[in-house]
């Protein structure tokens, strides 16, 4: 069910999850995860896709920083994708999209988890994301004294238990990213966002030759299974994209990364 949550800044935004919208504050607004060391140089007016977009607070960070930014955003779950609309019906600049982007245009299912929506996805198995909420939990307690930390990953193993058994199927369209710039006119995208736990390289498979040369930055978190990373990485510099990869200390027992991409020097 869609609540109000204040958010520390003192904005209220509509939440699934309490929990997880706190932490995915943290993690775009505080630790700014989607920001290269180097920065972005963006244009004036960039065109921002927000591809993964959950309920918004990507978006909501994106014209917080670059106020004159079209934005689009793509969420396919129908619940997530209701409190994104909420959290941002009032901005005549974002464009939202209740589809996913992929490497076909097709319908397929989505493994939801409506307390845990950002481990949801296509690729999503409940035993792996199982292990990589463990290891994250296990990074981040280890500043704890060591009875606290094992009483904390304890509790925390069967929060995480709880919310990962509870997943229902969903069905979802899917575009390639090309076809839906070929409907929508677009030519360029200054800032392409990813984060599709473990669909990421089909994204990207899908933007197709003639959109290439019009991705001017990307970040991408990049699930590091069965060579996700040098594929994205590979693909990112075929298309003379220069590459940068960083791994969030609270992430360094998982198999996530995250990849900064940009045009030129």
């Amino acid at each position: 069910m869609t609540v109000q949550r204040k958010l520390p800044d003192g904005t209220s935004v509509f939440s699934l999850n309490g929990n997880e919208t706190d932490y995915l504050y943290r993690e775009i607004f505080h630790d700014e995860s989607y920001i290269p060391p180097r920065g972005w140089d963006l244009p004036a007016r960039p065109v921002v896709f927000d591809i993964g977009a959950n309920i918004g607070l990507f978006t909501l960070f994106t014209l917080q920083r670059w106020p004159d930014a079209q934005v689009f955003s793509f969420e396919p779950v129908p619940d997530v994708f209701e409190a994104l609309r909420r959290n941002t019906e009032q901005l005549i600049a974002v464009r939202l999209h209740n589809v996913a982007l992929g490497d076909a245009d097709q319908s397929r299912e989505l493994t939801y988890y409506p307390k845990y929506t950002m481990m949801s996805g296509f690729d999503a198995d409940p035993a792996v994301d199982r292990t990589l909420a463990t290891a994250f939990v296990s990074s981040t307690a280890e500043s704890l004294d060591e009875g606290l930390r094992e009483e904390f990953i304890h509790e925390v193993e069967g929060l995480v238990d709880d919310c990962l058994d509870e997943r229902r199927m969903v069905r979802c369209d899917v575009q390639r990213l090309e076809t839906f710039a070929a409907g929508a006119g677009i030519d360029r995208v200054d800032l392409l966002k990813v984060d599709v736990e473990g669909f990421e390289l089909r994204v990207l498979r899908g933007i197709g030759d003639r959109l290439w040369p019009g991705i001017g930055n990307a970040v991408i978190e990049v699930a590091d299974r069965k060579g996700e990373l040098d594929a994205v990485l590979s693909l990112l510099e075929d298309h003379g994209m220069r590459t940068f990869v960083r791994q969030a200390a609270e992430y360094r027992k998982t198999d996530l990364h995250t990849v900064f991409a940009w045009q030129g020097g």
